[in-house]
């Protein structure tokens, strides 16, 4: 499955934030199997704190991992996302 995740921090945090992100990076880099698989991103909105990334998983534990792994310098909300074609197929067949 993919899922978006929006996260956020303080302005003040940045620093910590980036110091995580770097931990991240090399924990990636070594094939950890920990967290999701980052497929998009991540992305900034402009000019603000936040942003997000899209991952796809089968396991929602790690999303979590990837929640707690940035706390508390971070916060992470995840939401399922499915292609548009993939709902309106449901969708006709729902109709049946």
């Amino acid at each position: 499955m993919k899922f978006i995740g929006f996260w956020e921090y303080c302005p003040e945090d940045t620093d910590k934030v980036l110091e995580k992100y770097k931990l991240m990076a090399k924990e990636r880099e070594k094939g950890t199997e920990k967290y999701a698989k980052t497929i998009f991103g991540p992305c900034h909105f402009g000019g603000e704190s936040k942003g997000f990334t899209i991952f796809e998983t089968d396991n929602m534990d790690l999303l979590t991992n990837i929640a707690a792994f940035y706390l508390p310098v971070l916060t992470y909300k995840f939401v399922p996302i499915q292609e548009s074609s993939k709902v309106a197929e449901l969708y006709v067949k729902s109709k049946k």
